[in-house]
């Protein structure tokens, strides 16, 4: 899955690159112009040179890679790189801007080179060999105006530019269109515009996600005041954040083409950009989104979704049409095929080409045909009756019928409203928080995780459904109401959906999506609002959106606790900034099931018809 993605990007390992070449099980090494790989029985064996077949495609012309210093218009000079394989003359050009480094950029751009552009790789401010201090894509639009007022007036280039980005990149590359660009077309893979909302997810902090990776950024800077410590000066919504942000859509006046993942780190903020870009900008309806399983989620479950892998082929098939302007010749599908067939294989068969798939193609997840995942090694039965696991391509996300479950007090999800009302409590010590078992995560255990070993903790309340008698299609967003209330000023409340498989089947609960509220932020993300100790409030958590189907046979289950540790951080309870730390107080955190404050959760029902396997391959 995604190999002919990462042996693509010329053998130089970044982040992203890492995990799809882990998820691929395929090891790469630079060897010269080409590369060689590991086969299954550890042999080696060339896998590709991409410059050869440039070269074959482009009349035998040789590589011309060219670095320089880029100065920007106030004197800091980026690193650059260009690639050309082509005869003298002008042609299109792909950028790519990344923060990995000169042997770390992810050069996804190199993608285009067989089909006649040039490719253009930078590092960004204050990243790799590049001047300045990281600031956060404060410096994004004006860099990305002066690289490409740059290129085109160079003499080989035909003034065309391409942009495109993945996770960091490509959230450069959003966040650059707070000015209008130049540009002709943009690829967008696991990438969003929101500024605050990649580190935060309703007001709690993605703590490893941002530890982490900005762990990375800093050392190219170490002398640089502390990234993470800017990170946390900026805790709330603000102006600073809204320079990072892509708010006004009125630049956007070209297609683009977005790839998302149901696991992804970034997904609801990236389907809020894409949103922008297809309802609100200056060309309205004419940008695509597909979704698959994963995102940044590959190195784990590698075969737990049959024909993901289609959506790496449909992005960038679908990139190539934008790019190509729709004259996507012959020549160019056979250029297409030959890599495809390289990278992927024979393996993929018969399948729907990019040109045929509507606005919208999205994989239904349903259970998978074993589980835990490494039963993928033996010989365990599959599953022929299970439903999900496919592809659907419709123009708009369908409507849906809410579908509600109360909690009650036997720890029950029931379509009943229970007439009596009761109060469930639990305490939270935040020096024991509840451990991150998969779920939206980078460099975290992370996708459909099993549940069960920790979900007979005292500080979680498990609630689940009773089996079901037919299969239950969702898409949209889950919301949970709940009534809730704390003995501290601030706490947290953390929910969980989750696939409770059948006993012969393992019994597991495979985690579906999960979510948290911060509640000195249940308002707005600006002003921060204390609660009151002992005071009932009600708060709508609403989760990222999803695609799946619950099994008939299988039970729902709904787990409410106030920590998830290290994907979100650990609530103090104490009020306080995080910037100011303070005491870390044990919070006695009571949810009201029941009478006229019953907490419940809506999920977003749709049938089948709506969402049809109607793309190859259908399963």
């Amino acid at each position: 899955v995604c190999l002919f993605v990462c042996l693509l990007m010329m053998g130089r390992t970044s982040a992203l690159l890492l995990m799809v070449c882990a998820f691929a099980l395929v090891m790469l090494v630079r060897s010269g112009d080409g590369f060689v790989g590991v086969e299954e029985n550890g042999a080696l064996k060339p896998l590709f040179d991409l410059a050869a077949i440039a070269r074959e495609v482009n009349g035998g012309v040789g590589a011309d890679f060219q670095t320089l210093m880029l100065p920007m218009r106030d004197g800091v000079k980026l690193w650059t790189a260009v690639v050309d394989l082509h005869k003298p003359g002008g042609f299109p050009c792909v950028i790519i801007r990344s923060p990995y480094g000169p042997e770390e950029t992810e050069n996804l751009a190199d993608l285009f080179l067989p089909f006649g552009f040039i490719s253009v790789m930078q590092n960004q401010r204050g990243t790799g060999q590049s001047e300045g201090n990281f600031s956060f894509w404060g410096e994004a639009a004006n860099d990305e105006e002066d690289t490409i007022s740059w290129i085109r007036s160079q003499t080989w280039s035909n003034g065309d530019v391409y942009m495109m980005g993945a996770s960091a990149d490509g959230i450069n590359s959003i966040i650059a269109l707070t000015k209008k660009q130049i540009e002709l077309a943009h690829w967008a893979i696991f990438a969003t515009g929101e500024g605050y909302q990649t580190p935060f997810q309703n007001g709690a902090l993605k703590l490893h996600l941002s530890q982490s990776w900005l762990k990375g950024m800093q050392k190219y800077r170490p002398d640089a005041p502390s990234y993470f410590g800017v990170l946390l000066d900026h805790e709330g919504q603000s102006p600073w954040w809204e320079q990072r942000t892509l708010s006004n859509y009125s630049t956007v006046n070209f297609p683009a083409i977005f790839w998302a993942g149901w696991y992804d780190i970034f997904l609801q903020p990236m389907l809020d950009t894409w949103h922008g870009f297809q309802f609100s900008s200056a060309l309205p309806g004419r940008h695509r989104l597909i979704i698959g399983p994963r995102g940044h989620c590959f190195t784990e479950h590698p075969l737990l979704f049959p024909h993901d892998r289609m959506a790496e082929l449909w992005s960038f098939d679908s990139a190539l049409l934008l790019y190509l302007n729709g004259n996507f010749t012959q020549d160019h599908r056979n250029t297409f095929n030959r890599i495809a067939e390289k990278y992927v294989g024979n393996t993929l068969g018969e399948h729907t080409p990019a040109s045929n798939l509507s606005t919208l193609t999205l994989y239904i997840m349903g259970p998978a045909p074993f589980w835990d995942p490494e039963q993928i090694l033996t010989n365990s039965p599959v599953w022929e009756d299970r439903v999900g696991m496919y592809w659907s391509s419709i123009p708009l996300f369908p409507a849906f019928v809410l579908s509600r479950f109360y909690f009650t007090s036997d720890n029950k999800l029931s379509a009943l409203h229970p007439s009596d009302k009761n109060a469930m409590s639990y305490d939270y010590d935040p020096n024991n928080p509840v451990p991150t078992i998969g779920g939206n995560n980078l460099d975290l255990p992370c996708g459909p995780h099993d549940q069960r070993p920790i979900e007979n903790r005292t500080d979680i309340l498990v609630f689940t459904s009773d089996v079901l008698s037919e299969d239950m299609y969702v898409v949209g967003r889950i919301k949970a109401t709940l009534y809730v209330s704390s003995n501290c000023t601030d706490t947290d409340f953390t929910v969980k959906v989750t696939d409770v498989y059948p006993e012969e089947r393992s019994g597991a609960s495979v985690l579906i999506s999960d979510t948290i509220i911060r509640m000195r932020w249940r308002f707005n993300d600006t002003t921060p609002v204390p609660i009151v100790p002992g005071e009932v409030y009600m708060v709508e958590v609403e989760h990222w959106i999803t695609a799946y189907v619950f099994n008939k046979g299988h039970r729902i289950r709904y787990a409410v606790s106030s920590s998830n540790n290290e994907r979100f951080s650990p609530n103090p309870n104490n009020g306080n900034y995080m910037k100011d730390g303070g005491p870390l107080i044990t919070a006695h955190n009571t949810m009201f099931v029941g009478g006229d404050e019953a907490s419940f959760v809506e999920f977003p029902k749709v049938s089948q018809n709506q969402v049809p396997p109607n793309v190859v391959p259908v399963k």
